[in-house]
């Protein structure tokens, strides 16, 4: 390897105990809902954090095998699920439930599936 050349590795995500393989690209957005105060003697007086919030959402590919995971009933019924974001140095934790579940049938490409998962990550 090239001095000055760093390698730059793919991350993972995980749902339960497996290795999600059909994923192709992962957002996390976690945010604390911070929010600026104003009194009426002072514009931007503070702030105040609000609750913390962690959303994942990420899009998959599926095979002729069909879905690697049911997320169609993890929509339905809300069964609390563990999802893990690992990257090098950090692995992000997300207890929460699958919100939303899309479907794209486009002419030319893959049938893709986005999702989107909600809750917090634990302390």
């Amino acid at each position: 390897m090239a001095d000055g050349t760093k390698l730059y590795p793919r991350g993972q995500i995980a749902l339960g105990n497996g290795d999600l393989q059909d994923v192709t690209n992962v957002r996390v957005t976690h945010t604390n809902n911070a929010k600026q105060v104003h009194t009426i003697r002072r514009k931007g007086a503070g702030v105040t954090l609000g609750t913390e919030e962690t959303t994942v959402s990420y899009d998959a590919v599926i095979s002729e095998d069909g879905s690697e995971r049911d997320y169609f009933e993890s929509v339905k019924k809300g069964k609390v699920r563990q999802l893990r974001i690992k990257v090098p140095g950090e692995t992000i934790t997300v207890e929460g439930v699958y919100k939303s579940r899309d479907f794209e049938l486009p002419i030319d490409d893959a049938i893709k599936l986005s999702l989107e998962f909600i809750g917090h990550q634990p302390e």
